[in-house]
Formats: C-alpha cells, sequence, structure tokens
C-alpha cells in the first residue's frame, strides 16, 4: 500500500547546486562544475558533480561486529551513537543524514542533466551520458534503501524510500514512499537502461565515473540481494574474464612491498592503476583520520577473530587461517592502546585542517572492486549449487589475493553443522551444503571489505544477529531482526509527514 507522504530534500536551483558542489568537486579530476550547462560537455560535468560527496563507511562501519570499545580511545558522539545502535540526527561529516542529503542532491542532479540531453540529438556522446545518468540515479536510490529501508525479501508492503525521476522546481514537495519492491523494480529499470546506453569512449579518467564494467559491477550487487543467481553470473562474467585471479587486489604483493611501513596502504590500496579498482569517489568526509583512534574500532582483539581464527570448516590444517601477517595492520597511536586498523583510506586538503569538527578534507572510497565482483559470483553459484563453480572461483580468489590455493578435499566445503542456521537467515533460505559455502564467503566478505563499511548490508541481507561486550547502560544486543538495523528516517522529513521507521524500544535519554 503506498502512502502519500512529505518530505523535504532542501533542494536548490541548479546554479546553486553547482557553485556548492565547487570544493568538493575540485577534488575530482573530471570536475569544473561552476559554469553555465548549455553544452555536451557541461551536462557531463554536472554529471560528475552526481556522485554522492559523503561517504556511509564512517557511519555503517562501527554498526558491524568488526569493531569494539578501545582502551583509551577518542570519544565522539557519532561513533557512539552508531556502536549502540541509537538513532542520530545530527548534521555534520560523516553522518547518516549527510549522506542521505547528498545521495538526493546527486539524484536532483542527475535528473537534471537527464532533463538537458533531452534537448540534444541522440549522438553516441549523448547516450553515453544518458547511460551514466541512468545509473547514477539507480546507485544512488540503491543505496538510500539499503540503509533505510527492511532489506528486499519481507514483508511486500514495506516502506521504501522516496524514488525521484524528475528536477524538483521546489523547495518542498510531495513524495510516495512506496514500497521496497517497488523501489527495487525502479532501480532495475534505470540500471538495466544504464548498462545498455554507458559507454567507456569519453571519459578522461574513467575510474572516477560509471564506466561499463563498474556498471555491471553494481548489477552483480544488486542482482544478489534480490537473490536473482543467474544475472549475477552473467554480468560478473563480463567483469571477470577468463582469469579472475590477475585482476584482483593481490594482499600479498601489499605485504611484500609494504612490510615496514604499513601506513602507507593507502597510496596503493585506492590508486587508479589498482586492476581491482572499478569506480571511484572522492568524499568530503574525516575517516581517514577518525579511524585510527576513535573510541569504537577495530582492536587486536577482534582483528584476532576476523582475520586468524577462521578457515575452512573441517579443513584440518586450513580450519584456522592466519591472514594477519598478510594484510597490513598498524597500532593506533598513543594515547589509544588496544586499536589497530588499516590505512586504506587517504586524505586530501588544500590546507592543514585542525579542531574537533574539521571540514575542506577528503577521503578516496572504491564503491566497486573486481574482489567484490568474484565473491558475488561465487555465492551465487553457490546457491544455484553449482558447488564445483563456486569452489573453483573460491580458488581463484585465493591464488590471486594471497598466493596459495587450500589442498582440502572438495567435499569439504560443502559440509557444515546444521546449527550454524541459527546464524543465518536469507529469505530465501539454504540447504546445508549451500550454507556451508556461503559461511565460508561471508568470512572472506568480512577481510575483504574491513573497514569499508559492507559488512552492514550483510548482517542485514542475512539477519546476523550483533553482541557487545558492553556493560554500557545504553547496550542491548542487535538481535537477528531487530527494527534498528534499519536506520531512522531523517527528523526533518518525519516532522513534514514521512512515516518513520518502527521502533520497538525507545531510545534512552542522553
Amino acid at each position: 500500500m503506498k502512502m502519500k507522504k512529505y518530505i523535504s530534500l532542501l533542494l536548490l536551483a541548479v546554479s546553486c547546486l553547482l557553485v556548492g558542489c565547487n570544493d568538493f568537486l575540485d577534488k575530482s579530476p573530471d570536475s569544473d562544475l561552476d559554469v553555465d550547462i548549455d553544452s555536451e560537455k557541461k551536462v557531463a560535468e554536472l554529471l560528475t558533480g552526481a556522485y554522492p560527496e559523503a561517504s556511509y563507511i564512517p557511519f555503517l562501519e562501527p554498526r558491524t561486529d568488526n569493531v569494539e570499545e578501545r582502551t583509551n580511545g577518542i570519544h565522539t558522539r557519532l561513533n557512539e551513537a552508531m556502536f549502540f545502535w541509537e538513532d542520530y540526527d545530527q548534521e555534520d561529516l560523516d553522518t547518516p543524514l549527510n549522506y542521505w542529503n547528498a545521495c538526493y542532491k546527486g539524484i536532483a542532479q542527475a535528473n537534471k542533466a537527464l532533463e538537458l540531453l533531452s534537448r540534444y540529438p541522440k549522438t553516441e556522446r549523448v547516450k553515453a551520458l544518458y547511460g551514466e545518468a541512468f545509473l547514477l540515479r539507480a546507485y544512488l536510490h540503491f543505496m538510500l534503501v539499503n540503509i533505510w529501508a527492511e532489506p528486499y525479501g519481507g514483508a511486500s508492503d514495506n516502506p521504501g524510500i522516496p524514488y525521484i525521476t524528475k528536477p524538483e522546481k521546489h523547495a518542498l514537495v510531495n513524495y510516495e514512499r512506496g514500497t521496497v519492491n517497488e523501489v527495487y523494480d525502479k532501480i532495475e529499470k534505470d540500471l538495466r537502461l544504464g548498462i545498455s546506453l554507458v559507454s567507456d569512449n569519453y571519459y578522461t579518467h574513467p575510474k572516477f565515473h560509471f564506466n561499463k564494467k563498474a556498471a555491471y559491477a553494481f548489477a552483480t550487487r544488486f542482482y544478489l540481494m534480490k537473490g536473482e543467481w543467474q544475472s549475477v553470473i552473467e554480468y560478473a562474467d563480463y567483469v571477470l574474464g577468463s582469469e579472475p585471479k590477475s585482476q584482483l587486489r593481490s594482499w600479498r604483493h601489499y605485504a611484500d612491498e609494504m612490510e615496514f611501513s604499513p601506513q602507507n596502504l593507502y597510496h596503493r590500496y585506492m590508486a587508479v592503476d589498482e586492476p581491482a579498482n572499478l569506480l571511484l569517489t572522492t568524499t568530503e568526509s574525516r575517516w581517514a583520520r577518525s579511524v585510527v583512534n576513535e573510541k569504537y574500532g577495530s582492536t587486536f582483539n577482534t582483528i584476532d577473530k576476523i582475520f586468524a581464527q577462521r578457515g575452512i570448516e573441517g579443513g584440518g590444517d586450513y580450519a584456522k587461517m592466519n591472514f594477519i601477517g598478510t594484510y597490513l595492520f598498524t597500532s593506533s597511536p598513543a594515547p589509544t592502546t588496544t586499536g589497530r586498523y588499516m590505512a586504506k583510506f587517504d586524505e586530501l586538503a588544500n590546507s592543514e585542517q585542525t579542531g574537533t569538527k574539521p571540514r575542506g578534507i577528503y577521503v578516496t572510497n572504491a564503491l566497486f572492486t573486481v574482489d567484490e565482483v568474484l565473491l558475488n559470483r561465487m555465492e551465487a553459484y553457490a546457491m544455484l549449487r553449482n558447488y564445483d563453480h563456486a569452489i573453483d572461483d573460491y580458488l581463484q580468489y585465493m591464488q590471486g589475493k594471497f598466493g596459495f590455493m587450500p589442498s582440502v578435499e572438495r567435499a569439504v566445503y560443502t559440509s557444515t553443522n546444521s546449527n550454524r542456521y541459527n546464524l543465518y537467515s536469507p529469505f530465501y533460505g539454504m540447504t546445508l551444503k549451500q550454507l556451508a559455502m556461503v559461511q565460508l564467503i561471508l568470512d572472506f566478505r568480512q577481510k575483504e571489505f574491513f573497514q569499508e563499511g559492507l559488512r552492514w548490508f550483510d548482517i542485514r541481507r542475512f539477519h546476523i544477529a550483533v553482541k557487545r561486550s558492553s556493560k554500557s547502560s545504553y547496550y542491548f544486543p542487535l538481535e537477528k531482526d531487530d527494527p534498528r538495523k534499519v536506520l531512522q528516517i531523517p527528523t526533518e522529513a518525519i516532522q513534514r509527514g514521512l512515516t518513520p521507521n518502527p521502533r520497538e524500544r525507545q531510545q534512552l535519554p542522553r
């Protein structure tokens, strides 16, 4: 059932949007938007400004099971609220509200680009711009619905998020929130249109745009969420080619190159010439500095659990595989004594930015990678019960990233204890063999996207419970179907009439 609701998006006229984005866009190679939009080239520049200028990582990563309390870590209210899965509605860098606004701002610019493109003859260049605009609109709505709504596959009337398809002429507009399924249908339509039109022929810096491989990578993530396994495989095949391992991010090579300087990992990790990186974007964010020593983050203990205590169940010597020496961890500086982190993230600034809430600092995010595509295909093969292909992909993954392939009988990969069903509950269900492979894949997904926020999406789609060791009065465990797994709609939108997401418990006063 659709509900007519009211939401404030605070979208300005196009000229104001362009000026307001200018500082951020100075950091992106193809950006120069402080211009009149009177040519195809300038429409392209408008689209460059539609990529998200905010990061989801700082508010999603602390919500995961990758973190715990660090001794003497630096306290921030945002970090604490996310760790305890509290609602947080302050406007600042790295907040949920900042990302919500940035997504709808990007959607507005993509819609304006589509409107402007309708005035031009449908040349190959114009078609390619249409493709990029559709892909951007699909991606931004996809992220919104997967943060502020229930996971796909739930009740048919679960409310989604407003799907905006026209440039706004007014600051305050009435929208229908619709359902999650309806939002997914609209995303799929835009995604397919975008893939059919996008081209790599017109980019100076293709990895800062929805190039063809990035678009196909997005499709693998989208169809993985939907449980349409054959589509995942078909789109992944285009990205991976005949030898996926040659395109993966090699942690073995990283470890050799930077054994004595792990704090410089970001030089390679977010590099344009890293084959694994498919789509990069520059966000205004404090994440590169806050991930180092925030009060709630990765520690010696969490890293040991994730990177040293897991492996192939029943795999003998491979039942536990210690990757701590392969992944490049560095210790947090004093006064934080238990913090460890990976320096995946760069920081760019025109000048030294200090203070408790500095602005004008930028961090590069990798939105899509070849590594994710291979893991997605691996999971899809397992769900189609094509276990040999899933294992082949896993062995490619291990060889490409770590330089070895476990000598384990294939039957071992599809064996597990039925008690594991208590941990993973996707909407489509799993056989015991599927479960065995999926839990192995999820383990490596957790390692792969450590400190990048994507673990949160796996926690949601598999309905994984998260338990903390905290004694805080603000803590109670995150259960499998806990309503706090869906972030609360921004207060301003609720005040204007948009239905809030349910909460079973009242938030404790601070």
